[in-house]
C-alpha cells in the first residue's frame, strides 16, 4: 500500500449518517455493499474491483456512480499505467455508515 494510500485512508470520515432515502437503496444493494466494504478498507480501480469480485467492469462503474451520487465513494487519484492507460482509483467517504430517516416527514 502506498504512502498516498495510507493518507487517505487517514482521511475517511469515522461515521456519515445517512439521512436522504434514495441513498438508503444505494447503501443497502448487495453488490454496492459488497464494493463500499472494499472501499473502506483501501482504494481500488474499477478493474481490480471487477476481477475481485468477479463482476462486469461495466457493472463495477455503473455501482461506482451510484455510491459516489450518493456521496458513499469518492475518485481519490488517477495514475497512468505501464500501457498509458488512465486508471481511476476510488474509496468510501466514511468507515461507517449510520441511516437515521424519519418518515413521515413532519411537513407532509
Amino acid at each position: 500500500m502506498s504512502d498516498n494510500n495510507h493518507e487517505n485512508l487517514a482521511s475517511l470520515l469515522e461515521q456519515k449518517v445517512i439521512t436522504d432515502p434514495s441513498v438508503v437503496s444505494v447503501l443497502f444493494h448487495q453488490e454496492k455493499q459488497q464494493i463500499l466494504s472494499m472501499l473502506i478498507r483501501s482504494e481500488y480501480t474499477i478493474q481490480e474491483l471487477s476481477t475481485k469480485l468477479k463482476l462486469n467492469p461495466g457493472t463495477i462503474k455503473r455501482h461506482i456512480t451510484d455510491l459516489m451520487e450518493g456521496s458513499l465513494a469518492v475518485q481519490t487519484r488517477i495514475e497512468v499505467n505501464e500501457y498509458g492507460i488512465k486508471q481511476k482509483y476510488y474509496r468510501a467517504t466514511a468507515k461507517q455508515y449510520v441511516v437515521h430517516i424519519t418518515w413521515p416527514e413532519k411537513n407532509i
